[in-house]
């Protein structure tokens, strides 16, 4: 597809939106037969009510995938259709159009070509607004369709969040103080506009499968970042922000119903939040810093959770494995990792494989973030003595088959859990542990006998959690020499026939490169030859070392195949998975 190369003494013939080329498009959709004649008159019918232009209602009447229709309009109108990830955006390119411009016209800026500025646009640009642009440029406009999704984006990441609502709300605070002198009073009530700012955020975060959003203040400037996919991302805020930050805190502080007149002490509280069909609860946390009160609000989703093991990402040889664990008559199965590597979500898959209406299931949570039906779950609460030992005494008498116990962080709770294992009950729990092997003697360090560890411990399974190479911008990588002789180590046969990729940035994955994420793991089954190290207290290297010989694959051998395979990037298992020395060998 040519690319428009327009200058403004001889631009290349385009058309611009007419109800000509509306008409032609619609002519062609049923020539090609992608709608029926039937399916024309009726938009055509609905047009005439609602004064839509039909290539928005093909799309509002999910009549038409966007991208056959943007296809379709390229053709009629000589405007080249292309997905922005193929353009390499840089802060001098977006600084050609300014941004009340580009989100009047909802046009991204793409790239410099000679006198020309290339945009993006999700719609067929009018003769008017053409012309606008090209006076306001002082130069000629090449043009790019794009999908709305993507201009959308991009105008959100590279011109701020919400710019048109804090703008707005710029405005608003200028002209109260015209004829008002700024109070406290003033300062505290929750402006609309702001309010609106911050349901932007919010729904942004939910859109993009944000698990915390950080509001910070500092003397200059306020930064906002989400969590996603586990690392934190900086989402960029418009020019101005920090004139109306004391009021978002303030807003916020209004919508978790707390105390705004205090701002010298911690706050929580709770934001309930509808997206589509979907409720979410927002725990809300202020603290008081050095320029302000900056906020987090963590979200979390009222839905029931329902994640079956065939979700989280195993290798074929992996799943019998956690298959055979889950199905236990008896014993203690483990999961290790660092805080947010996804640990509960297994332990709630391997639940909901085993949860039928012959076996009891109790869990003892805290908190209990996740509903999962026809499971008992039990809030600890610390403060008023329920503590995981307490509520373990007792829901030993409620004669449940398996037992789930959030964490086991001290003597009490691992010691209740071995008694458990030991008297026919299977139990699940998680430990903060660098590796599957190192669960042993975390638990003897608590107390537990080593003979008991031996006789209750079934299996231990580390976790880890690594971001997805996006699917839209990914492109080929070549490793660094020293990483390519430690994958050809281990997979000689395989090195060859690699996909080794890395995401670029798009905005579908808010230029970060990545979408998603997966699990990789390193499941250590129990055996005779361990239990018995076990009980001779061996060393977790020593363990280790007869683990790997009896084929348990470590965190980073199961990076390095998903490497491999084209998933994640070498950067992600590096980050997450560490080099081990077992012996004289270094093993990964």
């Amino acid at each position: 597809m040519t690319e428009e190369t327009s200058s403004a003494s001889a631009p290349r013939s385009i058309r611009y939106a007419s109800d000509a080329i509306m008409a032609q498009l619609a002519r062609d959709l049923v020539r090609e037969s992608k709608i029926s004649q039937q399916q024309l008159n009726e938009l055509n019918t609905r047009q005439a009510l609602t004064g839509d232009s039909i290539d928005r209602l093909l799309i509002r009447e999910s009549l038409l995938s966007e991208s056959d229709m943007l296809e379709t309009l390229s053709r009629i109108t000589g405007i080249p259709f292309m997905p922005i990830a193929r353009f390499q955006i840089t802060p001098e390119i977006v600084g050609k159009l300014p941004a009340r411009a580009a989100l009047r016209y909802r046009a991204m800026p793409l790239a410099i070509e000679g006198p020309a500025l290339k945009l993006a646009t999700s719609r067929v640009p009018d003769q008017a607004s053409a012309d606008s642009l090209r006076m306001l440029m002082g130069g000629p406009v090449n043009w790019v369709l794009c999908t709305e999704s993507d201009v959308e984006q991009s105008l959100k990441h590279f011109y701020g969040l919400g710019a048109e609502t804090i703008d707005d709300a710029i405005q608003t605070k200028d002209q109260q103080e015209v004829s008002l002198q700024e109070t406290d009073l003033a300062l505290d009530t929750a402006d609309p506009g702001v309010v609106r700012f911050i349901n932007q955020l919010i729904f942004e975060a939910i859109k993009l499968d944000a698990t915390d959003i950080h509001i910070e203040p500092f003397e200059t400037r306020t930064r906002l970042r989400y969590r996603v996919d586990g690392l934190l991302q900086e989402i960029p805020l418009p020019r101005g922000i920090e004139r109306v930050q004391k009021s978002i805190a303030s807003s916020v502080k209004i919508m978790a119903q707390m105390n705004i007149a205090e701002r010298r002490k911690p706050h929580d509280g709770r934001i309930k939040v509808k997206a589509g069909n979907e409720e979410f609860d927002l725990r809300v946390s202020v603290l008081p810093t050095r320029f302000g009160e900056t906020v987090n609000m963590r979200i979390l989703s009222r839905q029931s959770m329902f994640i079956d093991l065939e979700h989280l990402g195993l290798m074929d040889s992996q799943q019998p494995l956690i298959e055979s664990l889950a199905i236990l008559p008896h014993g203690i199965v483990l999961l290790t990792g660092p805080t947010g590597s996804g640990k509960t979500t297994s332990l709630y898959a391997m639940l909901s494989r085993i949860s039928t209406t012959d076996v009891k299931i109790i869990t003892v949570e805290d908190p209990v973030e996740y509903h999962l039906d026809g499971i008992n779950q039990i809030q600890v609460h610390n403060e008023i003595g329920l503590t995981f030992g307490i509520m373990l005494r007792s829901i030993l008498r409620h004669d449940p088959d398996i037992i789930l116990i959030g964490e086991i962080r001290d003597t009490e709770t691992a010691d209740i859990a071995v008694r458990a294992s030991l008297t026919g009950h299977l139990v699940f729990s998680t430990l903060h542990t660098n590796d599957a092997p190192s669960a042993i003697p975390r638990l003897i360090d608590m107390g537990v006998e080593s003979y008991l560890v031996a006789s209750c411990l079934e299996g231990a399974i580390a976790q880890r959690l690594v971001r997805r190479v996006c699917s839209e911008c990914r492109k080929p990588h070549v490793p660094a020499p020293v990483i390519m002789d430690e994958i050809r180590s281990m997979f000689p046969d395989r090195i060859d026939k690699a996909e080794f990729v890395i995401g670029q940035g798009c905005p579908q994955c808010n230029f970060t490169g990545y979408r998603g994420r997966l699990a990789i793991f390193e499941i250590m089954i129990m055996d005779d030859i361990l239990r018995a190290m076990v009980s001779r207290r061996k060393t977790s290297i020593e363990i280790m070392s007869v683990a790997m010989q009896h084929g348990m694959t470590t965190l980073r051998k199961n990076g390095w195949i998903r490497v491999m395979e084209g998933m994640t990037s070498i950067d992600e298992v590096v980050r997450v998975a560490r080099k081990i020395n077992v012996g004289p060998e270094q093993i990964r």
